[in-house]
């Protein structure tokens, strides 16, 4: 699932099916991690809910617990996910592949496992996006990360 999908999906509360909000922004940690999601609720209060207390569908953010949805940290630096996004990728030879345009969000851990790339307009409707593993990206700069060969196990 593309991050930038889970902006704008209806906080759902199972229990009573009941939508009680709406996501705001996703806070990805250091780590790669989703730490927590931040809502607008319907009472118009902005508030967060950490993971793992909600769960990722396609069409919507589900909790089961109301308790789960805490009040809003107060945040003075960005996440990972606004720091890379636009990161120049190149391949081992040193040619620019294109740049990082989402990140690749597993639903049922959380985490990124990999980045979406964006190569020009062109490229992109003629062959697509590419979507490329963390574990080939390595970061280079604050700026720009080479893509490795595939590992083998």
């Amino acid at each position: 699932m593309k991050l930038r999908n889970i902006i704008s999906l209806p906080v759902f509360y199972e229990p009573t099916a009941t939508v009680v909000g709406s996501v705001k922004e996703v806070v990805v940690d250091d780590d790669y991690r989703i730490g927590y999601l931040i809502i607008n609720t319907n009472e118009n209060e902005v508030r967060m809910i950490p993971s793992p207390c909600f769960v990722l569908s396609q069409h919507a953010v589900l909790i089961n617990d109301m308790a789960s949805i805490k009040p809003c940290p107060v945040r003075e630096e960005s996440t990972v996910y606004e720091k890379k996004v636009g990161d120049l990728i190149y391949d081992q030879e040193g040619r620019e592949i294109g740049s990082v345009s989402d990140f690749i969000i597993s639903r049922e851990d959380h985490r990124v496992w990999g980045i979406e790339v964006f190569s020009g307009a062109l490229n992109d409707i003629l062959q697509g996006r590419s979507e490329i593993p963390l574990e080939q990206v390595t970061w280079k700069s604050t700026s720009s990360a080479v893509i490795e060969p595939e590992r083998r196990a």
